[in-house]
């Protein structure tokens, strides 16, 4: 007996077949292949393309489809290789359609392409139609063999594997799609409340790989994002409801003890800090451990609601461990807070990979700094009552909950200056309470950005020039350390600088009493200029700071960008923000607007949810089907059926 397409039964492929069972699926390339996820043949079926536009298909290069994706065949008619400025390369493929008209392609920077293109092979070509003078060319140009399987009138773009070509990823797709076993491929029953969304397996995944328009793949891409939201969302369910049943030591705090935390904090709380430290206190009284998550823009004050929670805990003898991203930022931290605690009573540690701390005090209240140490090192925390993480961003689920094991089940506090999109906090922290800081404390306002182009760099010098002729400071900032003269490098920024200005330069690679030595006397003003890593991105606070000069800001994302921004306009002086180099999309956000939470949707849209959804940052896998910026009415309609299941 035959299955369906003219395949033999015997040569059916089981859906839990290893991809071994692939042609030319050899025991490397399986591992590359289980490095992404694909560990079986229904694997390979699940891994979906991740776009899907409309195409139009055309025998001839027509003037009439100009600026639409279409697709041509024709024979290579000629292939030229060209070298450009600055030793890059373009190689231009020209194709004769079969009425005699010509259009070509155009590769930049892969010279070796040529050599595929012979003169008179037959090829697919799929791209944006535009026109060059008189010539047709396809831009964003896709190449495929004849004996390619079209996608109809959509095209597909797929994402890449590691050390495996697009092609032989392709064709694996389809040999599992014409041999797979389909009586024993079977999806998991749905939600009574999203059972509209249910459909064959067959249908929905031919309609992933082989649409024969958009609306087909639509309606099947959603229904995987309905599986996919089920699983991230059963997931931060059962988070939810562990925390809410886990008995927790209450910290309550009477008007006497919030009169007195108030009065250890030496800065007058905005009417978005007082609400979020009531509401921290709140919590804090137990009876369930607290679980939030704390966002607020660059300048928002996180850090002292952060310390308000923690003297409430304090206050009963507890002890309070506070991870910080950097060795930078927890020690200001531990300075900046021993200031604050001077004389109360509370001791307060620092536990640094430069600064390693001993065995904890058996008693008392102990407030403890830290950064990776604090999770990686065998140190005891007893009597652990609050675990305040920040930049959340920076470290990964695991890492966060490695800290909470080493207490009772604490209370738990994540903090971010990169705020959220509604999308990711659903997903990424559906488990905890989210209060947002929006206000900015006086004197802290938002801080404009600039861009400056490459080739002027000698005018962001005279505003270093000017900025320091006024009293000001000034951070200059690259993206790496560059010791061996790397362009953008801080080594040779401070070389360069240091010949008109009084610099200082710090990065990661200086030790701790080092790095805080320039720090003490940049803010003391015996330097003018601090020139640095992204080791200033978080935590540097210096009030007469008026000027920051990003070098290379293109290198840099979103999130940094804005962070580095807030490390100037402090004080009573408006600061600005010099973003030098290429324009790029992230430089140009940064430029219109200065909202933190626009700037972290615009950060979703640009970077798609894979990276930002990965598992180092959520604990959860990549996503395939769900796409957390346009999907939030159906992350809401699966958040309420996994709710509605979960009830008692």
């Amino acid at each position: 007996m035959a299955a369906r397409g003219g395949t033999d039964v015997s040569t059916r492929l089981a859906p839990t077949a290893a991809v071994t069972a692939l042609p030319g699926v050899g025991p490397t390339t399986a591992k590359r292949l289980a490095a992404a996820g694909l560990a079986t043949v229904f694997d390979v079926a699940l891994f979906f393309p991740r776009r899907c536009r409309a195409l139009r298909e055309l025998r001839a290069p027509d003037e009439a489809a100009v600026g639409e994706l279409v697709r041509l065949e024709g024979n290579v008619h000629a292939a030229r290789s060209a070298w450009l400025p600055g030793r890059r390369s373009m190689v231009t493929i020209v194709f004769a359609a079969d009425d005699g008209s010509t259009f070509e392609t155009q590769f930049f920077n892969q010279p070796w392409l040529k050599k595929n293109y012979p003169v008179g092979q037959r090829r697919r070509v799929e791209g944006v139609l535009a026109m060059k003078g008189r010539r047709f060319v396809l831009q964003q140009a896709r190449v495929l063999p004849v004996a390619a399987t079209p996608s109809g009138e959509v095209q597909l773009r797929y994402g890449e594997v590691e050390g495996i070509g697009a092609a032989r990823l392709q064709q694996w797709i389809v040999h599992v799609l014409d041999r797979l076993d389909w009586q024993r491929v079977s999806l998991p029953p749905l939600p009574a409340l999203l059972a509209e969304f249910h459909s064959d397996a067959r249908a929905l995944l031919l309609a992933m790989h082989r649409p024969p328009d958009l609306a087909s793949h639509e309606a099947a891409r959603t229904h995987f994002a309905v599986r996919e939201a089920l699983v991230l969302f059963a997931a931060v369910e059962k988070a939810r409801r562990q925390r809410a049943a886990r008995p927790a030591r209450g910290f309550a705090v009477d008007e006497a003890l919030a009169a007195r935390i108030r009065a250890r904090i030496p800065l007058a709380l905005t009417a978005d800090q007082d609400a979020a430290v009531r509401g921290l206190w709140q919590r804090l009284a137990g009876p369930a451990a607290m679980g939030v998550l704390l966002q607020g823009d660059v300048g928002t004050g996180k850090t002292a609601v952060a310390i308000a929670a923690a003297l409430a805990v304090l206050a009963r003898g507890a002890a309070v461990a506070f991870l910080a991203p950097t060795e930078l930022l927890a020690e200001q931290h531990f300075a900046a807070v021993s200031r604050w605690l001077d004389g109360s009573g509370v001791q307060v540690v620092l536990c640094t990979a430069g600064n390693r701390a001993g065995a904890l005090p058996a008693t008392g209240p102990v407030l403890v700094f830290g950064t990776h140490a604090l999770v990686a090192d065998r140190l005891e925390l007893p009597r652990l009552g609050l675990v305040i993480v920040d930049e959340q961003h920076r470290f990964g689920v695991n890492q966060r909950m490695a800290l909470v094991h080493k207490g009772d089940n604490p209370h738990v506090l994540v903090m971010t200056a990169t705020p959220i999109p509604r999308t990711l906090a659903l997903v990424m922290f559906g488990d905890l309470d989210v209060v947002n800081l929006r206000q900015r404390p006086p004197g802290h306002r938002a801080v404009r950005a600039m861009h400056l182009a490459t080739e002027r760099w000698p005018r962001a010098v005279r505003s270093i020039a000017r900025a320091v002729r006024r009293r000001g400071r000034v951070f200059v900032v690259c993206p790496a350390v560059g010791e061996d003269g790397e362009k953008g490098g801080v080594v040779r920024v401070h070389q360069a600088l240091a010949e008109r200005f009084r610099c200082g330069l710090v990065h990661g690679r200086l030790a701790t009493n080092a790095r805080q030595d320039v720090l003490r006397r940049f803010r003391d003003g015996a330097l003018d200029v601090l020139i640095g890593t992204t080791v200033l991105e978080v935590g540097v606070d210096v009030p007469d700071a008026t000027l920051i000069v990003i070098v290379a800001a293109d290198r840099f994302g979103i999130a940094t960008l804005h962070q580095l921004r807030g490390r100037v306009g402090r004080g009573r002086r408006r600061g600005i923000a010099l973003l030098c180099g290429p324009r790029s999309e992230r430089v140009a956000a940064l430029c219109r607007t200065t909202d933190g939470f626009e700037l972290a949707e615009a950060d979703l849209a640009l970077r798609g949810s894979g990276e930002l959804l990965g598992t180092a940052q959520s604990g959860f896998g990549e996503l395939r089907a769900l796409d957390p910026v346009d999907d939030l009415d159906l992350l809401l309609r699966v958040r309420k059926a996994v709710q509605a299941e979960a009830a008692p």
